[in-house]
């Protein structure tokens, strides 16, 4: 009996023992590995459990992070890769990580990142011994034509911080932790005030704000600095949830006869509507305003 025509050349293949399997896919590139990422990153809040805590389901910021991580190992020079990695595990370990362990695995993880990530940039740039020994406006002078100097400064210096509030601010700053935020947070400001709605300047006044000031470690500590880099992060970023957060918490804390301000940023942070995207970090915001406020409430 005669065999149908198309299926001679599978049962050839068959005899000869080769395989009729498809020709493999070609590895997916950094840059659309990036472009994945940005998919799921632009997904953080789908299926939260709890938005209005601040809490985001972990799948797709775990996927987000998954396609980075890929990018950067498919690509270890690409610095769009290494900064989108550093801010998706910020959210990460602010709005999925679970307890404090949790949370120090991810910001450890960030820390280091951070660390490759600015390695990476300096070798653009003259290398990371030179850039080092620069102060941040010289700095940001040699790395002004790179466009994510800014993104890549600003996550290592979250990363940081945030490593630091993990491990205890005090244990940190007599590990010169504080130094390094400012350091870092000053050159991406000397880069792009305005990123991240103000997030040079936010950092800067969170720091000046909370840091424990120490002679011979952290007597540079300003409490008059950490009000005035909070007002010029909400005058950069006026939408921006936490730039309202912090200066409020800032004003009662260092500026009690501010109250009346801090509470009206507060009550305005309430009332405040959020996008889908952001959701999980209004949420956030919110959620601790309505605990100083209570607090506040109580305290009259």
């Amino acid at each position: 009996m005669r065999l149908p025509r198309l299926a001679i050349p599978l049962f050839v293949l068959l005899a000869a023992g080769l395989s009729a399997a498809a020709p493999p896919v070609a590895a997916a590139t950094a840059d659309e590995l990036v472009a994945a990422g940005d998919d799921w990153f632009a997904r953080r809040a789908e299926g939260a459990p709890a938005p209005e805590a601040g809490r985001a389901a972990p799948g797709p910021i775990g996927r987000a992070i998954e396609a980075y991580a890929d990018a950067v190992a498919a690509e270890p020079t690409n610095l769009e890769a290494h900064w989108k990695l550093l801010r998706a595990l910020y959210y990460q370990g602010e709005h999925v990580a679970e307890g404090a362990e949790a949370r120090r695995e991810v910001f450890d993880r960030g820390r280091l990142a951070a660390e490759e990530a600015l390695g990476r940039l300096a070798a653009r740039a003259g290398g990371r011994e030179l850039l080092d020994a620069l102060d941040p406006e010289d700095r940001a002078g040699r790395l002004g034509a790179i466009p994510e100097a800014a993104p890549t400064y600003f996550w290592a210096a979250v990363h940081w911080g945030l490593w630091g509030d993990a491990f205890g601010r005090l244990a940190a700053a007599r590990q010169g932790v504080a130094g390094t935020i400012r350091d870092y947070a000053e050159t991406a400001r000397a880069l792009d005030e305005s990123y991240e709605n103000g997030g040079p300047h936010r950092i800067l006044g969170r720091l000046h704000a909370l840091a424990p000031k120490i002679p011979f470690f952290t007597g540079w500590i300003d409490r008059d600095r950490a009000v005035a880099e909070l007002r010029r992060a909400l005058a950069l970023g006026p939408d921006e949830p936490l730039n309202r957060l912090y200066l409020a918490e800032a004003l009662l804390e260092h500026r009690p006869e501010r109250r009346a301000e801090a509470l009206e940023l507060l009550r305005g942070l309430l009332a405040e509507e959020a996008g889908e995207r952001r959701a999980v970090e209004l949420g956030s915001a919110r959620r601790v305003a309505r605990e100083v406020l209570a607090r506040e409430e109580e305290a009259r």
